[in-house]
């Protein structure tokens, strides 16, 4: 039986996180409904739920997180231009229904359970999206295996690039700094060596060791950072206040710190597998601070601790030339007006190809003296 439910907070926790692929912490019931709780999603933040779940004799069998969505900020996928084209043709764009971890471009699964029920998932979409009268259905950062699955389902597929770090054997850091051109090694001792000269020392905790004023501290600093972009961010006080502390146990905060005072940080999350990197801000500008933070420290304690990956976020060229190498990222997209479908399945095809060349040429700008290409 498939069903839609408006709010995940109706839905067992501990049946819904048994489905949950790969330890992914984004598609935790607690990391979900964090957002219900403080109203970063729901009707009245544009987030309107529209959870597809897959049940059969109470059990639940497998999902796909969904929105009914009246525009396309936080998703990171943009497809603003789609939108303005489909209006100069006469059709309407919004409301659209997407499949995403909302404020978050985690590269990782996006369907819980038995991926043999993606049919049955698409079927349930398909219905909100009749009754809802929505233009399409857009599944975002999925991985490759599902966006072939979704392909043969009639969705087009569309590519992106992040920058990540993975280990290649390294060992600890120096076997990762012998492993980068000597110009590369060079540039990055001396921005580390910056911030310890500027005095400030920089230290990864686990979120069950931060204590309340260093969580009131991450959220001065993304309240900053959005500022200075120029708008008020997606995540409300009451996210940071209430719900992120009761998320430690997936968080990974670096503290940077002048005699014992915090004046920079960045919030992660975490497993075994990979570190993700969501937000980050500072008091005051420190050079190579943001470099230290946000990169090297992570990278340093992930081959401490045995984690394989660091994703730190969306774009950022910058990146390379510290060791994260360019990964293809998928989308899949359905749009119900065949016409705007065909236009979209042109460009993405197009864009693929530009994308594809493009992660060549950065490989081929690689950091590593041997000149790694995965």
């Amino acid at each position: 039986m498939v069903s839609v439910h408006e709010r995940l907070a109706g839905l067992d926790a501990v049946a819904w996180d048994a489905l949950v692929p790969g330890d992914d912490p984004f598609l935790e019931h607690a990391f979900l409904t964090s957002f219900e709780r403080s109203g970063a999603t729901g009707r009245a933040a544009g987030w309107a739920g529209a959870h597809v779940v897959v049940e059969e004799g109470g059990a639940l069998l497998a999902a796909l997180p969904t929105w009914l969505r009246g525009d396309s900020w936080g998703e990171y996928v943009f497809d603003h231009g789609w939108a303005n084209a489909a209006h100069r043709s006469g059709i309407r764009y919004f409301p659209k229904l997407t499949s995403a971890i909302p404020f978050t471009p985690a590269a990782a699964g996006r369907v819980l359970g038995d991926p043999g029920l993606i049919s049955a998932l698409v079927a349930g979409v398909e219905g909100v999206r009749q009754a809802a009268k929505a233009s399409s259905h857009h599944v975002l950062f999925c991985n490759a295996a599902e966006s072939e699955a979704f392909r043969r389902l009639g969705y087009t597929v569309r590519l992106g690039l992040q920058f990540q770090w993975e280990d290649d054997g390294y060992g600890d850091f120096a076997g990762f700094l012998g492993r980068l051109t000597s110009r590369r090694r060079k540039e990055l001792l001396r921005e580390r060596r910056m911030v310890r000269e500027a005095g400030v020392d920089v230290r990864v905790h686990r979120g069950e060791e931060l204590v309340a004023s260093e969580w009131a501290a991450l959220h001065r600093w993304y309240r900053n950072t959005q500022h200075q972009h120029g708008h008020e961010g997606y995540l409300p006080p009451a996210w940071w206040e209430t719900e992120l502390p009761g998320l430690a146990r997936r968080a990974l905060v670096v503290l940077a710190r002048r005699d014992g005072v915090p004046i920079a940080g960045a919030l992660n999350f975490w497993t075994k597998e990979a570190i993700h990197g969501r937000y980050w801000g500072a008091d005051e500008e420190v050079k190579g601070l943001h470099f230290e933070v946000c990169y090297h420290a992570l990278v340093e304690w992930a081959l401490a601790h045995g984690v394989r990956r660091v994703e730190a976020g969306a774009q950022g060229e910058h990146k390379l030339q510290r060791g994260f190498l360019p990964r293809l990222t998928y989308s899949a997209h359905r749009m119900a007006d065949p016409r705007l479908h065909d236009a979209v399945a042109d460009f993405c095809q197009r864009e693929g190809e530009g994308i594809a060349a493009a992660r060549q040429e950065y490989l081929g700008h690689s950091p590593f003296s041997d000149s790694i290409v995965t």
